[in-house]
């Protein structure tokens, strides 16, 4: 259905071309033919006068019109119409649409012709101007039909006196057998000036000829006859009109083959439409169908439903992409599996550290309280920080915070570091303002701070410094953690920096056990957990210099 539709718009289509393209022909051909047919007639309209006018001004012929008294000269009479009646035979034998050529003398008022029967009847017949075709109605069987005459006079030049006049007798019937189509269909009919028919052949249809009034030539359609009206100048003057009618269905004549190639046209696009449906099923529909299996076969769930047909190089480059989406969907699986994995990891760790903390607080204020009491400030200013810093770890304001939050529970944590190192490490802020209200997660820089203090400045038994940076780059909230304690030794590995060696004092395995809970492995996974792999944090050092962690973060200033 869906390719017999534009199939049979495009016959109709074409069909209507065509039918407008052939009737357009036909009137051409029909005007063309009208126009032979004239010009035919016009010349043997011609040819008929000149031979008239050759048998009118004939020597022989006028001197044999002069002759009053046959008894004069008898053997001169008898030669002169032996040579008369053998020029007009000869004039009759040139053209045969002529029936008939006779001499009529004036002077002893007898009629000779080429022919002795009707001559007579014929000659009684004449009437009308000389040099002009005047219609007449034979009563002679023989002529029965439409018969035309010319005569032209035979004149003696010295005393310009009429002698005689030469008539012929033109047969329309014949010439209409060699000019028309020989179809009873076809309508022709002639007038002369005077509006008398000449020639009538056929039944037409229209009505435009029996006014007559148009002096204009036309050639148009009506309904399925074409119609067509031309003038013709005859010889003696005057304009005869001739009408002529064709039925339009004569274009099959003019296209005989015009049904045998549009069978064949269309046997030609059924077959076309069958092999292009048969290409597209084999090509198209059958590789359509395996790939809708296997993504049926891949949504539920097995993801080794792979592509192995072999088909052109369209469908084998679709199914190799359908190969790569498998298998990082495969991948993709994994991965959500491994964060799970962390992210369980990280919330059974939580829950270790929620353990039983009522204790832990009471027991702090229990201290805090006695301090107070012995009056002893340091005391009790130490276990405040360190109230904070629990209720910071243990998430009671949410897994973000501000950074502006971030760093006070740092320097809470150095309140508590100063009483035990005094004034032997220092922490220095150079934070943009602007970073002051974006969130970082909860226990960032603390974890950090810690590890500093306890493998890079107390190993190198001097005055410490730690410096905090953060700063805007871009779409990205740059922190850094820097000390000058004793350096370490890194190694970038796959996944970035991600192995520690400590130097100067203690062994590596001293230092994994002398670090805090959260290390720093635990704080680049929370980083990735939490934003993605494409932020992570750079570890960069060197032995007897310090250590360097810059981390790069998004920008967000609300917690979703």
């Amino acid at each position: 259905m869906v390719t017999s539709i534009p199939i049979l718009c495009a016959l109709y289509l074409f069909d209507q071309q065509f039918s407008a393209y052939s009737e357009k022909e036909f009137m051409s051909a029909v005007e063309q033919r009208h126009d032979q047919m004239l010009m035919r007639m016009n010349q043997e309209f011609r040819y008929a006068s000149e031979i008239t006018h050759r048998s009118a001004v004939d020597y022989g012929i006028i001197n044999y019109a002069k002759i009053k008294d046959d008894s004069a000269n008898s053997n001169e009479v008898k030669e002169l119409s032996d040579y008369s009646n053998s020029l007009l035979s000869e004039q009759l034998l040139q053209n045969r649409y002529v029936e008939q050529v006779c001499l009529t003398l004036t002077a002893s008022n007898r009629t000779l012709c080429s022919q002795s029967e009707g001559s007579e009847a014929m000659a009684t017949r004449i009437k009308g101007p000389y040099k002009s075709f005047e219609p007449i109605e034979a009563e002679s069987s023989k002529f029965n039909g439409y018969i035309l005459t010319y005569s032209e006079s035979v004149m003696d030049k010295p005393s310009k006196q009429e002698l005689g006049r030469v008539t012929i007798w033109f047969n329309m019937n014949k010439l209409w057998k060699e000019l028309s189509f020989k179809s009873p269909s076809h309508a022709y009919v002639l007038m002369d000036q005077h509006k008398r028919v000449v020639y009538r052949n056929g039944i037409y249809t229209g009505d435009d000829f029996r006014g007559a009034e148009r002096e204009a030539d036309y050639v148009h359609v009506d309904g399925t006859v074409v119609h067509s009206m031309k003038h013709i100048d005859m010889i003696g003057g005057g304009q005869w009109m001739s009408y002529y009618e064709a039925p339009i269905t004569l274009s099959s004549a003019a296209f005989p083959h015009y049904r045998t190639w549009l069978i064949l046209l269309l046997s030609l696009v059924v077959a076309l439409c069958i092999s292009s449906s048969l290409l597209f099923i084999n090509f198209v529909t059958k590789p359509l169908y395996v790939l809708k299996t296997l993504m049926n076969r891949a949504e539920s769930g097995d993801l080794r439903a792979y592509w192995t047909s072999k088909s052109s190089n369209e469908w084998t480059q679709l199914g190799q992409s359908y190969n790569q989406m498998l298998n990082r969907l495969e991948d993709l699986i994994k991965q959500v599996k491994r964060e799970e994995s962390l992210k369980k990891e990280a919330e059974m760790e939580a829950l270790h550290y929620q353990l039983n903390p009522h204790f832990l607080y009471n027991t702090l204020n229990t201290i805090k309280w006695v301090a107070k009491i012995h009056k002893t400030p340091q005391i009790s200013e130490v276990v405040s920080a360190l109230v904070r810093l629990l209720q910071a770890s243990l998430g009671k304001k949410g897994e973000f915070i501000t950074l502006r939050e971030e760093i006070g529970l740092t320097r809470d944590y150095m309140e508590i570091q100063r009483f035990r190192y005094g004034d032997r490490i220092q922490v220095v802020t150079e934070v943009d303002e602007l970073t002051l209200g974006c969130l970082v997660p909860r226990m960032l820089l603390q974890p950090l701070v810690e590890n500093a203090i306890i493998h890079g400045i107390e190993p190198s038994k001097r005055e410490g410094i730690i410096t905090i940076r953060s700063w805007l780059d871009r779409d990205l909230l740059l922190c850094q953690v820097e000390d000058n304690g004793v350096g370490m030794q890194v190694e970038e590995g796959s996944s970035g920096w991600n192995a520690m060696h400590a130097v100067g004092g203690a062994q590596s395995g001293k230092l994994r056990e002398r670090m805090s809970g959260v290390g720093i492995s635990h704080i680049r996974e929370k980083i990735k957990l939490y934003y993605g792999p494409q932020f992570k944090m750079h570890i960069g050092s060197k032995p007897g210099e310090g250590t360097t962690i810059r981390m790069s973060l998004p920008i967000h200033q609300f917690e979703e």
